[in-house]
């Protein structure tokens, strides 16, 4: 039957008419051709959930339908192709539909919950025990552990024959109904209300799904620093997972002493016994009465085998687990002991912590209920009361999960599918039956799976083959007579699915089998599909990639987790674009991942490629090779090789394989585009997301043809003088081996060989060679008569000075676009060392230039401890700086902070003498000159001093005042090269005043002396306090300037 959707009027976006086609089909009818019935609907459908003979079908605005089998309506029989509308539902806006063996349940977008059904179990949550409901009734979940209780919002619902189970938007599992497979620690059955699952409380649960008497959930794995367990290693062959770094010994098929028993107590010994198992029908329909019986017959078997606590206390065990939960459980993971340092690779846990929006690959999976087939996976056909971590699945990713009636499926981020359970017919993919541990589903090479359902005795996978258009295959129960023996069964594909269109979800219930499809219009469907399609064969790719080659060779270091950060990524990427395609009801591609996180990819892309190309330029390719030489056969798979001769350049290509996917990303995103007016929202995210990609893409393989072309540069010119230029970033861009430049004037038998990089240009003469970095390289075409660099041809010049323009102009941070001296930048900052004799030689100077000249602000450094901080003008020091000039003699520094002019100190400024002097003032030509301050010395010292005054080419000229604080004077008046000259005043700490004439520094001529007792002595001097004449003076000067009383 397939079920056809008319556009609704409020639709938008390409995809309106041919949306949500539903095709159904009965098991064991997969490679018959079931007839196609097309029934018009007002909404395009997109969810469908099979019970053992019923369906519901929910389209786009949140109507139901059902179909099938109605027992609980009077033994009601709808046909698929004329479903029944549930009009109670009608204005719920109902997201979520599950069906279980014989009753309903569904989900509207506010998280209220209805069921409907038989319910003689409890399964529909109707209190007072009604064994039929006929309608849908809401079914009120409240927490009682909130005061008061407070209802719960949920967002996922599952239904097994006699359970249920729904998960809140705080991701805890809710359940009701009969049997062991509730998980709840009572003894009391039915179950009327829904009551949470105490032993997950505390985890972050993804999803939950039930089979016939068993339960799934999957788990998102505690971070690495929480557990005190620890994580079982990886499974040999296939199962290896891509996000773990190193091999831990694990047992799979024994119980160990972190081993959990039906009743979730720990063991405490192990001693042999037998093992009950209870036969089971597939077809058979078991009461409540009978089932319970059962559980307990196996819970008291187990207890034979093993010693357990008295089944008493598993309420105060509960209470203890729940307290301990949100802290480091205990008994969260059923590994080993671990310490608590372990876990995954940073890289890991990085691109993890990047975007928590995007799904996560460290999962678990969880069960529960009846064992009797093995389907609970644990290596036993134990019941068990209470959920338990499947050890095996621990590590491997798994995205989703799926319950049959006796068997169990579980997909994983690599496409690829375990099974585990009853294997009667087939149902399980591959030869064992039954099987008690999770084993790896036969699949044909190149399939990968992103879809899974599990019917009552058949299995259905939705995979990605040669073509966009995904496949589905069958395994399971068959009606040909030449069909396989049960158990030995591989999927095989469904021969009409290529008429179905793009399917994007596939279920599995009792007596049925469905998938969801839309049609291609206006190849938007298709496009989707190829991307989504493309990144999981990318993600798959990467993680043989990093399996077979990086882990052996790299081992930890930063290219590994690099590596792994980019594999980790793609995975969640692709685990997301599935969703993206199972949840039909909201497809608004503006909501990608790759619009949303476009820095997180962009970023993660740079780095991975940028680092491979960087470095895969040194043969890094060799060195590999050699390291996983015993692999050639896992390398010439992973390049397509079928000789399986892997050459060192299609190693390198190996690892440019990620460029790839850039330009699948910036093509598709344009293909979705083009579906768009262009003026609307998601044509403008989509292309500016193109844009994007297509950037970097173009950028990284402009990167990528430099790093071959220098390789075979290094390869052709290889030896010593060559051997110290190369470098993992340096790129060839061109050389003159062709002698199309040459130095001007050059010698007839010299031999110049130039080599433009693109950080230096390289100039070679023989057996020397001297490198000018392209941050301090200017380009400019000069006269004949000038000296520079010769062109053979007009056209070598021309390709030449591009070549030097734009390189320049990269080395400078800029698009290398220039092709002419005005394009690239006169104005620069650098970092220069000086080796031509002059005032820099030595130095290292770092800051400003202006062609070819120190300009602007900038630091000069020399060898001799000599420092220059401050402005530089034409070549030359010219403004405001701060210079450090060392003094060998005292041991100590001049420093001087002021003005400069053409390389000069020049106007104001302070200059801090090793001796200890500070001059303030005006300096000409590196000469005091002009007003100033001089002190000397301190007020500790002798030598203490201060003169304010004129100064003449660096000594004391003009007028000037001397304050000698060590002898009390103070000098004002003239001086003459540093030396008292002319008229002036003197004044004494003791009172004396002296007006009169020096010269040559000492008093000389007529002059006036006063003293404090209004002494006056006009005469001549001849030296300091001398004259020639003879004056009566009281005894304290007669005794302090015995001179004077001569």
């Amino acid at each position: 039957v397939c079920v056809r959707a008319r556009s609704p009027v409020d639709e938008q976006g390409p995809s309106p008419a041919d949306r949500g086609l539903l095709h159904l089909w009965p098991p064991g009818g997969a490679t018959e051709q079931p007839g196609l019935e097309r029934v018009l609907l007002s909404r395009p459908v997109v969810q469908v959930a099979l019970g053992e003979y019923h369906g519901l079908l929910l389209t786009l605005g949140g109507l139901v339908y059902s179909f099938g089998e109605l027992s609980w309506r009077q033994g009601l029989s709808v046909p698929a192709a004329s479903p029944l509308l549930e009009i109670s539902l009608t204005g719920r806006t109902v997201v979520r539909v599950a069906a279980g063996g014989f009753h309903c349940g569904a989900l509207s977008e506010q998280g209220g919950l209805y069921m409907w059904g038989e319910n003689g179990a409890g399964q529909c949550g109707a209190a007072g025990g009604p064994v039929l409901v006929a309608e849908p009734c809401l079914v009120s979940v409240l927490d009682g552990e909130a005061v008061p209780p407070v209802a719960v919002r949920l967002v996922d619902l599952a239904c097994g024959r006699e359970h249920s189970l729904a998960l809140s938007a705080q991701n805890e599992v809710w359940a009701w109904g009969s049997g062991c497979q509730l998980g709840l620690v009572t003894s009391t059955f039915p179950v009327w209300r829904p009551k949470k699952v105490e032993h997950l409380a505390g985890r972050h649960v993804i999803q939950v799904a039930c089979g016939g008497y068993h339960s799934l959930a999957l788990v998102r794995s505690l971070p690495p620093h929480s557990y005190d367990t620890q994580n079982p290693s990886e499974q040999s062959g296939r199962g290896k997972s891509p996000l773990r770094l190193a091999p831990e010994r694990e047992e799979l098929d024994s119980v160990d002493d972190a081993h959990y028993c039906p009743l979730g107590v720990e063991l405490t010994e192990v001693t042999p016994g037998k093992v009950h198992r209870q036969a089971a029908s597939h077809f058979s329909t078991l009461t409540s009465r009978l089932e319970v019986q059962l559980c307990v017959q196996e819970a008291l078997q187990a207890r034979k085998s093993s010693s357990l606590t008295d089944i008493n206390q598993k309420e105060a065990a509960a209470a203890s687990r729940r307290r301990s939960l949100p802290g480091s459980p205990s008994h969260g993971s059923p590994g080993r002991r671990r310490p608590a340092g372990r876990g995954t690779s940073c890289g890991s846990r990085a691109a993890d912590e990047a975007a928590d929006e995007l799904p996560s690959l460290r999962t678990e999976v969880w069960s529960w209920g009846r064992g009797t087939e093995g389907q609970l996976g644990h290596g036993d056909q134990l019941a068990r009361l209470q959920p338990l971590c499947i050890k095996s699945l621990s590590g491997e990713e798994v995205i989703k999960v799926a319950a049959g009636c006796h068997h169990s499926l579980a997909l994983t981020a690599q496409c690829q599918v375990y099974s585990w359970g009853s294997n009667m017919c087939g149902q399980l993919g591959h030869v064992s039956s039954p099987v008690t541990v999770p084993q790896l589903t036969k699949l044909s090479e190149g399939l990968r799976v992103w879809d899974v359902s599990a019917g009552l005795s058949h299995s259905l996978l939705l995979a990605d083959g040669d073509c966009v258009q995904p496949i589905i295959f069958y395994c399971g129960q068959q009606r040909q007579q030449e069909a396989e023996p049960a158990g030995g069964q591989s999927p095989v594909c469904v021969c009409v699915c290529a008429q179905m269109g793009y399917v994007s979800s596939v279920c599995g219930g009792g007596q049925s089998c469905a998938a969801l499809a839309d049609q291609n219009v206006m190849g938007f469907v298709a496009a989707l599909h190829e991307l989504a399609s493309s990144e999981r064969q990318q993600f798959c790719w990467l993680s043989a990639v990093r399996r077979s080659v990086l882990q052996p060779a790299l081992s930890r270091g930063d290219e590994h987790r690099r590596f792994v950060r980019l594999c980790v990524l793609i995975g969640r990427h692709s685990v997301s674009l599935s969703s993206f395609l199972w949840d039909a009801r909201r497809r608004d591609v503006t909501s990608l991942p790759l619009l949303t996180h476009a820095d997180l990819f962009l970023d993660a892309y740079r780095q991975q490629c940028f680092v491979k190309i960087k470095n895969l330029s040194l043969s890094l390719s060799l060195s590999l090779r050699q390291a996983v030489g015993v692999q050639q056969a896992s390398l010439s798979q992973l390049l397509g090789d079928s000789d399986g001769v892997v050459a060192d350049v299609d190693l390198v290509q190996l690892f440019y394989r990620p460029l790839q996917q850039l330009h699948q990303y910036s093509r598709l995103l344009l293909k979705l585009a083009t579906c768009y007016d262009v003026v609307s929202a998601e044509y403008l995210s989509l292309h500016h997301g193109f844009s994007q990609y297509e950037s970097l893409s173009v950028s990284l393989w402009r990167r990528k043809k430099e790093a071959e072309t220098t390789f075979l540069f290094w390869k052709t010119h290889s030896g010593k003088t060559t051997e110290v230029l190369r470098l993992p970033e340096r790129r060839v861009v061109c050389e003159s081996s062709d002698r199309s430049l040459t130095l001007q004037n050059a010698g007839r038998f010299s031999n110049h060989w130039f080599i433009l990089f693109n950080d230096a240009l390289v100039h070679t003469q023989f057996s020397s060679h001297h490198v000018y970095p392209l941050s301090c390289l200017w380009v400019k075409p000069v006269t004949e008569n000038s000296s520079g660099l010769l062109f053979s041809l007009s056209v070598c010049q021309n390709k030449w000075l591009r070549s030097l323009n734009q390189a320049v102009d990269q080395s400078l941070g800029g698009a290398g676009q220039g092709s002419s001296p005005g394009a690239t930048a006169v104005t620069r900052t650098a970092s220069y060392t000086f080796t031509a004799e002059g005032r820099f030689k030595d130095a290292q100077y770092t800051g400003g230039w202006l062609a070819g000249r120190v300009h602007g602000r900038g630091t000069m450094k020399w060898p001799d401890g000599r420092s220059y901080s401050g402005n530089f003008k034409n070549g030359l020091e010219d403004g405001y700086a701060e210079c450090v000039m060392p003094n060998k003699l005292l041991s100590k520094s001049d420093c001087y902070q002021g003005q400069w002019r053409d390389g000069k100190i020049h106007g104001f400024g302070t200059f801090r003498y090793a001796s200890g002097e500070v001059y303030e003032g005006c300096f000409h030509d590196g000469q005091r000159h002009g007003y100033g301050m001089l002190s000397s010395g301190r007020l500790t010292r002798t030598s203490s001093s201060v003169f304010i005054g004129q100064w003449v080419h660096d000594r004391k000229t003009g007028y000037g005042v001397y304050d000698d604080i060590t002898r009390g004077e103070k000098y004002m008046g003239l001086w003459q090269d540093d030396q008292r000259q002319g008229n002036a005043v003197v004044v004494t700490q003791f009172g004396l005043y002296y007006e009169g004439t020096f010269r040559d520094n000492r008093m000389t001529g007529p002059g006036l002396l006063l003293a404090d007792d209004d002494t006056v002595f006009h005469g001549e001097f001849c030296e300091d306090w001398s004259v020639s004449g003879k004056v009566n003076l009281p005894a304290l000067y007669s005794f302090m300037f015995p001179s004077l009383t001569k």
